[in-house]
């Protein structure tokens, strides 16, 4: 799946020491034999401030080849400049959506934005590119642990009603496979499964339903989500250690526990979107999800998602 990947692009606003994200970016370009860029984007600055603006365009940029070159030694490589433009505006999400559209990426690399005290969710600027970017968003968060112990987990729906949504499902699958090679070699995949009447029927006064036969639906709703789970996988033909934790309840509840109590680095999931529709970009229990991860995020859309920035 990392092969698919052509056309890499690195972000950075050069508030934060991203160099982890730049080296992921590297290290995904170098698997995918892609081509990487970087784009760096900063606030606008009043007109009569131009001198300053050009002296601290002039610092981004050498601050961040000097990253690039300190990369390219620990990872053996040959020293070359990381091609990098620089934009200021005071919209960076709609400028690096823009960008993206422009020149054609096929995956977005950058650093999650900072949330203060608290790493839960996904800041603003973040969220929209969650929302209406085009191509893969991965957003990565600074993280102690070696890169060999980190967990990856991906969040499967096996329910497809339609071709894209299939698709879409096998792309997660083989993309989290790809990721997790390069990480603890065990993948995680996280399932939620309900019996949609099973709290109405069970706490209805007007409506006795006998324990056993209700029982008996709820375990049947189960047994047919696990086994098209299982046939999903199958046809993803990912082979490894896969770790399946099939949670009986609410993605946008057990996602987010199941990340929490497994302790997950890097989270793959899609953002569930209608393509060929602007602006129907995320549904709510994706918006949920993200509210309650404080782990690196790596979104897919399904293929033909149209962003609404133009």
């Amino acid at each position: 799946m990392m092969k698919h990947f052509k056309n890499i692009l690195f972000v950075s606003q050069g508030l934060t020491d991203d160099k982890e994200s730049l080296e992921q970016a590297m290290r995904v370009a170098l698997v995918s034999e892609a081509k990487l860029s970087a784009l760096i984007v900063t606030p606008e600055l009043p007109a009569g401030m131009a001198t300053y603006r050009e002296v601290h365009e002039h610092s981004l940029h050498r601050t961040l080849q000097e990253k690039v070159q300190l990369i390219q030694q620990e990872l053996q490589l040959p020293p070359q400049e990381l091609p990098t433009v620089i934009i200021s505006s005071d919209k960076p999400a709609v400028t690096i959506i823009q960008y993206i559209l422009t020149h054609h990426h096929d995956l977005l690399i950058k650093d999650a934005e900072e949330y203060g005290e608290s790493s839960i969710g996904f800041r603003a600027i973040d969220m929209t590119l969650l929302r209406k970017c085009p191509c893969p968003v991965w957003l990565n968060r600074p993280n102690i642990k070696p890169k060999k112990n980190r967990r990856v987990a991906v969040a499967i729906d096996p329910n497809c009603h339609t071709a894209e949504q299939k698709a879409l499902a096998l792309r997660l699958l083989e993309l989290s496979r790809a990721i997790v090679d390069s990480c603890d070699s065990r993948l995680h995949i996280l399932s939620c499964w309900e019996y949609e009447l099973e709290n109405y029927l069970r706490n209805n006064v007007w409506i006795k339903v006998d324990d056993d036969d209700l029982n008996a639906q709820i375990e049947e709703a189960r047994v047919t989500h696990r086994a098209a789970l299982d046939l999903l996988i199958a046809d993803s033909g990912i082979e490894g250690d896969l770790i399946i934790h099939h949670q009986h309840g609410t993605p946008d509840k057990e996602i987010p526990a199941c990340v929490t109590h497994l302790n997950i680095d890097v989270l793959v999931m899609g953002t569930l979107a209608r393509t060929g529709i602007q602006g129907f970009v995320m549904g709510n229990t994706a918006e949920n999800i993200l509210k309650g991860i404080d782990c690196a995020l790596v979104a897919l859309k399904p293929t033909g998602f149209i962003s609404p920035i133009s």
